[in-house]
């Protein structure tokens, strides 16, 4: 893992974009773990803050088939590095929203934005390896990982040193913006004459749909575990509350590991044979869980984490290489689907838990990751 890491950052292209993937999540993690902020200053109830945060998902989602001409017009470079910066500036506004409708209203322009900058950033990674003959897909969801963790260490600090979220925000994009900065020139764009495919409309490939539905799969799965895990072991397992997390943070845990892992592994193993035994060890973390003991929870809830973890980078460097179709397209369609994906899960997993239980929530999940099992064997080459 230490390897792939210094591999990744001793090069100026590849560490310019590593780092993207890392601020991305920094600002993410940092602003959701003092949301409680947000919730206090409106007086918003549980309910009411969750169909506010709704928005951004809905935003990163809306305008998802027209960000492959955004970045056809700009270029990957200069679309990742505008999105990012307005990206970090924009975290502010929702603190400074009047009632709660601006405050949706600001949640949903950082949904755009973070839409935008997430294809913008997983295209760039495409072209370099394209360009570059590398395979780095994998490592750079890996700095997103640890950019998320860094985040919510950062905004702790920033509690214990009684700093106020918009200032904690302010500093973050400044001093995040500063190192990127010089960065940016580093990062490269598809050449003039293939940023020219796909310009008109047209209806994703075969193979892209089904890269998409198995990306759906998995990103569905990973929004239902993210959210109902730590519910699940605490009320349906009867496990203390300082513990009822640990399934949850083996999950996230396991995932940023092997996401270092992934790009090593993708290079010995294939595509389609790492995406097979990652659905094939996802599937028995799920069956664990459905043992129904706390143990065997944590530990599945784990293998769950460790067996999605390069499916969705290695989904997203096969839609970027398939012939004729736009690297920014096929991301684009594959993000699209996981996004929805991710939207829909917890709900879903609640409708589901309140109708039939939890346990069927995730027996639901399990059913999930069999058919991207399924798929796998066909649509990965």
């Amino acid at each position: 893992m230490i390897k792939n890491i210094k591999l990744l950052l001793s090069q100026p292209d590849t560490r310019a974009v590593a780092l993207v993937f890392m601020a991305l999540a920094i600002t993410m993690g940092a602003f959701v773990t003092r949301l409680v902020e947000i919730k206090i200053k409106f007086g918003l109830s549980e309910a009411e803050l969750g169909t506010a945060l709704f928005f951004i998902p809905l935003g990163a989602v809306t305008l998802l088939p027209f960000y492959s001409k955004v970045i056809g017009k700009f270029g990957e470079r200069q679309t990742t590095a505008w999105s990012i910066c307005i990206l970090l500036l924009a975290m502010i506004f929702p603190w400074y929203a009047t009632d709660q409708t601006w405050l949706m209203a600001s949640f949903y322009l950082i949904g755009l934005i973070v839409g935008l900058t997430d294809v913008a950033m997983n295209a760039e990674v495409a072209e370099i390896e394209r360009q570059k003959s590398k395979v780095i897909m994998s490592s750079c969801h890996g700095f997103f990982s640890i950019g998320g963790m860094i985040g919510a260490i950062l905004s702790s600090i920033f509690i214990v040193g009684s700093v106020s979220l918009s200032y904690q925000m302010m500093i973050i994009a400044f001093v995040l913006i500063a190192v990127l900065l010089p960065l940016f020139k580093h990062m490269i764009n598809a050449p003039a004459q293939e940023a020219k495919v796909g310009g008109h409309f047209e209806f994703p490939t075969s193979k892209v749909v089904a890269f998409a539905v198995i990306g759906f799969c998995v990103m569905m799965s990973e929004g239902g575990i993210t959210d109902w895990a730590t519910i699940f072991i605490k009320e349906n397992l009867k496990v203390a509350g300082e513990y009822a997390g640990a399934g949850f943070a083996g999950f996230s845990l396991l995932m940023a590991i092997a996401r270092f892992q992934g790009d090593s592994l993708h290079i010995r193993f294939g595509a389609k044979r790492l995406v097979i035994i990652g659905a094939l060890i996802a599937v028995i973390g799920l069956f664990l869980v459905l043992l129904q003991t706390p143990l065997w929870a944590i530990i599945g809830f784990s293998l769950a984490g460790l067996g999605y973890s390069v499916i969705v980078p290695i989904l997203f460097s096969a839609a970027a290489k398939q012939e004729g179709v736009k690297p920014s397209k096929g991301i684009a369609t594959v993000a699209s689907s996981g996004y929805i994906g991710m939207l829909a899960g917890p709900v879903l997993i609640g409708f589901i838990a309140d109708s039939y239980g939890l346990v069927n929530g995730f027996t639901f999940l399990l059913g999930l990751t069999v058919l991207a099992l399924l798929l796998s064997f066909r649509a990965l080459r």
